[in-house]
């Protein structure tokens, strides 16, 4: 495991960051509190101080000091990573990327950009709370609604009509000449009179990043300049097509009620929040753009757009509609196919079925339709009951659709009934569940006046297009859809699997150690597993394996108990497979997810390469240490050589051992839980909390169907 994640988790205690964000209670051996990743009456968010891990029981979500701050704060894991160092007095200028003079100087320079963007907010805010001048916008921002709390809370300003007041001001501070132009404070001199302010006669919307920095500004014209909202150019700090508007204080609002929504200006988000409808943010002067979700899909997986209902706001729902679905990960669901009426031998009904692999976006998209000509900020004002009806009842994607693609037409036409048809019936194509496409055939039958069948008929076309190359497999009816990953698929399907050109992990092996210090393979034991037949016996049996690695130059082949070996030893096994032949997530992402690996760094690598497989194998042509963070490149090395060590196995054989190391992955985590669970049961009885112990005991039977249905599956592959 990475030495300096290892040794921050070392110097800091998972109890005390946890309550800095929830009320603790102890509860025995443990700590119990209110999930703060979802709603909940009845605690079932558990710290277990001996192990230094997190695990709530209800929304199953799990982890350590790590994933806590990242899911709790927003943050991705390099983000994570500088703040628990900066915490635990660890510093990371030795670490790859992070050392040498420029890095250093990149880093103060943005720390005194952010000290600037301070002062300059608390100057604009004393500006419309004091100034004579600034009177016309406050009147400006009591006719829009909003009232001099939130005013106060957003910490809203003025930009007076002058030259150069704020870099006058600014320039007292100590500030350079040269630091208010990279902070896109002021402008270059154009008549060699000196600086002068980029914002002028303009009401200011202090702009922050996640954890509640300012990092830039916008400011809207009181007169007839143009343009008429101005943003600060590109700086250290603000990256427009980045942006997401009052996210600092939607975040825990997103969090807890597992959704955010998106609206187009500062005033739609702030009339949002002085509503009560805080889990909305605002685009800044930019479509919704990729980097826009990676940041929200840290929060929630559910959007929705409520953007303006005029030709430009609709063109920018489809186009956020479009980058949500880019974006976002996909999941790889079977979709059952009709059988066959009859076995080839004519003997009655046949018990194999057929089953389509699909993806699935990971996410619920679903869009706010609001009168034509009015804003959010409008619609909050003027008819509140309607903004709360809209709330209510969101548009799901495909109903969006229907409303916004047939907006132009006349439905009474023939040539627009057919016209209706041809946009909207690749649309219901994209739909897996075959239920609910049907009943959208239905719908568009009864919009457009036309017999069901014909759009049936139009369907399958669309249908046979978006599947085609993709391969039907066949598997026993009685197996059901947990043994999809089986039989003719690893035939059909997987005898090639995409090897990955990672160009530089041969040189990472060559500059990284592992953790005793030593280069190259030497001394590592590697797992590459192959259950012996029928000795699983029991879901929580340790099973003999025979495990195949190369030792020395010589190959020699060892016979380890798979049951003793290292658990990350197992996580690194499973993640070298992944760096090498990134087709293989699909066969393991059904099985194990981020939670049940144990290190941090293989934990991360995890999430890092299923989420780059889901993006498309095209990313994986760039060297690795453009894709990884650095502190993850030592982890990365280790684990391409525990498996170049091993054996090597064909197309079928890395598969088998994918998913048998993901299986047994799995069950270790499940049997933790198992363990867990128990001791909390028992000291629960002990504190006479009935209620406690009816919970637990229920989340102790669905650890043990989990751990059934692993027993079951690997009987059924044996």
């Amino acid at each position: 495991m990475s030495s300096i994640i290892e040794t921050i988790k070392a110097r800091l205690d998972l109890v005390d960051e946890v309550s800095q964000v929830v009320k603790l209670q102890k509860t025995g051996r443990a700590f119990k509190a209110l999930c703060p990743f979802h709603s909940e009456r009845t605690p079932s968010f558990y710290v277990f101080p001996e192990s230094q891990h997190w695990h709530c029981f209800g929304c199953h979500e799990s982890g350590d000091i790590f994933t806590f701050v990242q899911k709790s704060q927003g943050l991705d894991f390099p983000e994570a990573l500088r703040y628990l160092a900066e915490k635990a007095g660890i510093s990371l200028e030795g670490q790859p990327s992070y050392d040498g003079t420029q890095q250093r100087e990149l880093a103060a320079q943005r720390e005194r950009l952010r000290q600037l963007n301070e002062d300059a907010q608390l100057w604009f805010h004393q500006a419309l709370l004091r100034l004579r001048e600034a009177a016309q916008a406050r009147a400006y921002l009591q006719s829009r609604g909003l009232t001099a709390e939130t005013v106060i809370d957003f910490g809203l300003g003025y930009a007076p009509d002058s030259r150069d007041a704020l870099c006058r001001y600014l320039l007292a501070q100590g500030y350079s000449e040269q630091e208010l132009i990279q902070g896109g404070l002021a402008r270059e001199p154009e008549d060699g009179q000196g600086l002068y302010d980029y914002f002028r006669n303009r009401i200011i919307f202090p702009i922050r990043d996640l954890r509640g920095q300012v990092i830039g500004f916008g400011g809207r014209t009181l007169g007839d300049g143009q343009p008429k909202y101005l943003n600060t150019p590109q700086t250290l700090l603000f990256e427009k097509n980045s942006v997401l508007y009052a996210i600092d204080r939607a975040k825990e609002a997103i969090k807890q009620t597992n959704q955010v929504i998106i609206v187009e200006g500062y005033l739609d988000a702030i009339m949002a929040h002085q509503y009560g409808t805080r889990q909305t943010v605002a685009c800044i002067g930019s479509a919704i753009t990729e980097k826009h979700i990676q940041q929200i899909k840290k929060l929630t997986r559910h959007i929705t757009l409520a953007l303006d209902p005029d030709a430009a706001g609709m063109a920018a729902t489809e186009h956020g509609i479009q980058e949500a679905l880019r974006s976002l990960e996909r999941t790889i669901v079977p979709i059952p196919l009709p059988a066959p009426s009859q076995d080839h031998r004519g003997q009655g009904p046949s018990p194999r079925a057929i089953i389509r692999l699909e993806e699935e976006v990971d996410a619920q998209i679903d869009v706010l339709l609001l009168p034509a000509g009015q804003d959010p900020d409008e619609v909050i004002r003027q008819n509140p009951a309607q903004w709360e009806e809209a709330l209510a009842h969101p548009l799901p994607l495909v109903d969006y659709y229907f409303v916004a693609k047939t907006a132009d037409l006349d439905l009474r036409q023939p040539r627009d009934q057919a016209l209706a048809a041809r946009r909207l019936l690749p649309i219901i194509a994209l739909i897996s569940d075959r239920v609910k496409r049907d009943a959208y055939v239905r719908k568009l039958a009864r919009m457009i006046h036309v017999d069901e069948q014909s759009l049936y008929n139009e369907l399958q076309r669309s249908l046979r297009g978006k599947h085609q190359g993709v391969a039907e497999i066949i598997v026993p009816a009685e197996a059901g859809r947990r043994e999809v990953e089986k039989g003719k698929r690893r035939q059909r399907q997987e005898r090639q699997l995409p090897k990955a050109p990672l160009r530089s992990l041969s040189t990472l092996a060559r500059i990284s150690t592992d953790s005793s210090g030593r280069n190259g393979t030497e001394g590592v034991s590697s797992p590459s597993p192959t259950v012996v037949e029928g000795e699983e016996a029991k879901a929580g049996a340790e099973v003999a394996v025979t495990t195949s690695a190369s030792s020395g130059p010589g190959g020699k082949g060892l016979e380890l108990d798979r049951g003793k070996l290292d658990r990350v030893e197992w996580e690194d096994y499973l993640i070298g497979l992944l760096l090498q032949h990134p087709g293989l997530s699909q066969h393991v992402c059904g099985i194990i997810n981020d939670g049940d690996f144990i290190g941090t760094d293989t934990r991360e690598l995890y999430h890092f390469l299923n989420s780059v497989y889901q993006r498309g194998s095209s990313s994986f042509h760039q060297p690795l240490e453009q894709l990884l963070p650095s502190a993850l490149l030592e982890t990365a090395a280790r684990a391409q050589r525990r498996v170049e060590a091993a054996s090597p196995l064909d197309g079928a054989g890395l598969i088998k051992a994918a998913t048998q190391c993901a299986t047994r992955l799995k069950r270790m985590r499940l049997m933790q839980l198992n363990t867990e669970l128990r001791y909390l049961i028992q000291e629960a009885r002990e504190a006479g909390d009935l209620a406690a112990v009816r919970e637990l005991e229920r989340q102790l039977q669905d650890i043990h169907r989990q751990i059934r249905e692993i027993h079951l599956k690997t009987n059924l592959q044996g």
